[in-house]
């Protein structure tokens, strides 16, 4: 686990959050936000500390390179928006010694506001990598008649159930996908290759998020400064509406921001979720030893066409099928002396 402590500050904050606000309207929005940012940190970690080590190099740079140039352009437009001198960027250059895929070096100005601003620059990439995500899921919806586009009206946040119903929704739209999708269309094959790869790239990296937290708790007063400015929000959000027009509209807007953030953490951080047992899958097939390990892959894609070409089955079925059979495929080759034992007879 390369960040337990942020870990647990946003698992505090969401639990102090819930428990805190209990009387407040934004009560859940709050707590879902951080809650979910610590399930996006746990989800990276894992990634990151188990999954993608055992990953040839090439294999997963090739995967997410599409998300880390768009995490990276997100810091490069936020840092040049609110003022730095942008110093170095390289967009996508992997190091196998220290594991950085891409970098911005930036110079702040000396003044009141570098806690928010590396906050800020901080978090682009989440709403950068956030934006093209749900821009393809979007076009897709427009493309497939049947899909409903994803939305902030989607987000229900009332109690529990409300919560876990919008979770489950969520997740039926990105499986709704590959009922809709044609996956012999090569363009649709790469719409959700980089649905993964910005999902991918929306995480914070353990160095954006280990910069942030340096820089709040080295200048502890504009720390102190941002959170009784959150407060403040919180207090103005809550009774704004009872306080002028101008009040309602700040409150309303306020929490239509909340819902786009929760939505976008809610997707991403259900595609990284998606993106652990796929991972963990690439990892197995690529340990195959020669040609063999492109047989599974080969089986799942004769499988899907040829269910599609001749048989009049729904694509679930299908793709359950073919998922099957590559998954079989793929413990066979795995492990073959359960399969390919010499056998000697004695006389």
């Amino acid at each position: 686990m390369k960040n337990p402590y942020v870990l647990a500050f946003f698992t505090i904050a969401a639990l102090a959050s819930w428990f805190g606000l209990e009387e407040f309207t934004i009560r859940s929005y709050v707590a879902l936000l951080f809650g979910f940012f610590a399930f996006q940190v746990l989800l990276n970690d894992l990634l990151e500390s188990y999954l993608i080590k055992k990953l040839k190099a090439k294999y997963f740079n090739f995967l997410i390179a599409p998300g880390t140039a768009v995490h990276e352009a997100s810091h490069a437009l936020v840092a040049k928006a609110t003022g730095c001198d942008i110093t170095k960027v390289s967009f996508f250059n992997p190091s196998q010694k220290n594991g950085v895929l891409g970098f911005v070096e930036y110079m702040q100005p000396v003044d009141r506001f570098q806690s928010m601003r590396s906050l800020v620059i901080g978090l682009a990439p989440f709403f950068g990598c956030g934006i093209f995500l749900i821009a393809l899921l979007n076009y897709l919806a427009l493309e497939h008649p049947g899909m409903q586009q994803i939305g902030p009206d989607l987000v229900d946040v009332g109690d529990i159930s409300a919560m876990a119903s919008t979770i489950t929704l969520i997740l039926a739209k990105l499986y709704q996908q590959l009922l809709y999708v044609n996956l012999a269309d090569p363009a649709m094959i790469l719409i959700l290759y980089l649905e993964f790869s910005f999902a991918l790239g929306s995480a914070p990296s353990p160095q954006d998020i280990s910069d942030s937290f340096n820089t709040l708790l080295k200048y502890k007063l504009e720390a102190l400064s941002m959170v009784l400015f959150v407060i403040s929000a919180i207090l103005l959000i809550e009774y704004g509406p009872g306080l002028s027009d101008y009040g309602s509209i700040v409150s309303a807007n306020a929490i239509l921001a909340f819902k786009w953030t929760i939505l976008l953490l809610m997707l991403s951080s259900a595609m990284l979720l998606i993106a652990i047992p796929l991972t963990l899958l690439i990892t197995e097939t690529v340990e195959i030893k020669g040609v063999y390990k492109i047989l599974p892959a080969a089986l799942f894609v004769a499988i899907y066409f040829a269910a599609r070409q001749f048989l009049d089955v729904p694509v679930e079925t299908i793709l359950i099928a073919s998922g099957f059979v590559y998954v079989l495929s793929l413990f066979v080759l795995r492990h073959q002396e359960y399969f390919l034992n010499e056998r000697t007879t004695n006389f």
